[in-house]
């Protein structure tokens, strides 16, 4: 039986309404695994992802000359000068996809870790206010400090070997388990060991989610 006019007037008129593709395909997304600090000698896998049917991926060094045309790669022990910025993109036919967000990837335990701790001390009552310093030998100009759960660093410079991180009433989601580095603002991505957990125990009942420290220092320079 031979398709009606109408039948083969829709099927035109249906592939016609196709959307072709336009401009360049969205971005991927780039990680780094378990962590993109990574200790000196220690492992980290660099992942990047597309949609399903990627023809080929481009992960590359910026700063650099050296890429892959692989979605992953393997760190088997971290150096020097593998630190720095990354990121990644794919091409599926003849279009190349944007770039990823770049990903930081950090060499720890370059120099010898800086001292963590509380003013006046590492027990504070709920609505109260302490400060964490972060204190180092080196001379750097640069430090972060870590929550344990937390997804992302806070981060200050200082010029005095030391830097404070005031928490201005602080409440029970500030308790937690700290750890600072320290580094240069030269060498962005080779960081001291992390100091010596500091636990901060928050006595009271308060469980309003606050952010440390209560106004953000600025992001490394890079």
């Amino acid at each position: 039986m031979s398709p009606s006019p109408t039948a083969l007037l829709c099927l035109g008129l249906c592939l016609g309404r196709v959307p072709a593709q336009s401009g360049p395909l969205p971005k991927p997304s780039l990680q780094a695994l378990p962590s993109s600090l990574v200790p000196l000698e220690k492992p980290v896998t660099l992942r990047c992802q597309g949609p399903p049917g990627v023809d080929l991926y481009r992960l590359e060094k910026l700063s650099s000359s050296s890429y892959q045309d692989q979605a992953v790669l393997f760190i088997p022990a971290m150096k020097t000068h593998l630190a720095g910025r990354y990121r990644c993109s794919y091409q599926n036919r003849s279009l190349w996809s944007l770039p990823s967000d770049q990903l930081e990837l950090v060499a720890t335990g370059v120099f010898a870790k800086p001292s963590l701790s509380a003013q006046p001390g590492p027990a504070v009552s709920s609505g109260g206010d302490v400060t964490l310093q972060c204190q180092t030998q080196e001379g750097f100009d640069q430090f972060a400090l870590y929550k344990e759960g937390d997804p992302a660093p806070y981060k200050n410079s200082e010029r005095w070997y030391r830097a404070s991180f005031p928490i201005i009433t602080v409440t029970a989601a500030h308790s937690g388990t700290y750890r600072c580095y320290s580094f240069s603002s030269g060498n962005p991505y080779l960081w001291s060991a992390p100091s010596d957990p500091l636990e901060l125990l928050v006595t009271g009942t308060s469980v309003t989610p606050s952010l440390l420290p209560t106004e953000p220092p600025s992001s490394v320079a890079g």
